[in-house]
Formats: structure tokens, sequence, C-alpha cells
């Protein structure tokens, strides 16, 4: 797992909900080939739209633009695959992960 340094991430405070949806994205990104691991663009740095988890600690948006346009899929779907609790957003140059509204409640985020 690694920082993308041209975004100076910053995921200290990153909320504990946060670390499973790692952890996952970890292996699916070795298994894709990726012996770095998963990249991080986004945690709670950078502009996002009003009231984003990304403000407290609750989303985190991970590289993806270095798969071609199938592994992208197939990323893509499988971690939505494995992390049904969690909204997974898939964008060009990033998928977005942040808790579905029942695990936030779940964790009295909402």
């Amino acid at each position: 797992m690694q920082l993308a340094p041209e975004y100076q991430v910053n995921i200290q405070g990153l909320h504990p909900i946060m670390r499973r949806p790692l952890k996952t994205a970890e292996k699916i990104w070795k298994a894709h080939g990726r012996p770095e691991g998963v990249t991080i663009t986004a945690g709670l740095n950078g502009v996002h739209s009003a009231g984003s988890w990304h403000y407290c600690g609750c989303a985190v948006d991970l590289r993806n633009n270095y798969f071609n346009a199938v592994e992208k899929k197939q990323v893509y779907e499988e971690l939505k695959a494995a992390l049904p609790e969690y909204d997974v957003i898939g964008h060009s140059t990033h998928i977005h992960i942040e808790p579905s509204d029942s695990l936030a409640e779940k964790w009295r985020l909402i």
C-alpha cells in the first residue's frame, strides 16, 4: 500500500471503518499484477463535495488508471462483491469507497 505523493495524501485520522476496504483492495490490486499494492489518492485530503465522507475520514480514493479497461472492470467488480456493506463507485482514474448508509448507522456515524 502506498500514498500518491502528487496528491499529498493524508490518512492520519482515517476512521477504523476504512481498514477492511483498504486490506481488501490491497489483495485485489496485488492479484491483478500490482506488486506495490493499492495506491491511495485521497483520504482526508483533497477537495470533495459538501458533506463528503472524506472530511471525516470515512472515504478513500484508490488509483485504478494503470489498469486497462478489462482489468479496471474486473477490479471494480471484485471490490464491490467483497465489500457489500460499502458504496464502491468507479471513476475513470480512481475508485471511491465509503460506508453504505446501513453500515454508517451501525457504527453510529449518522
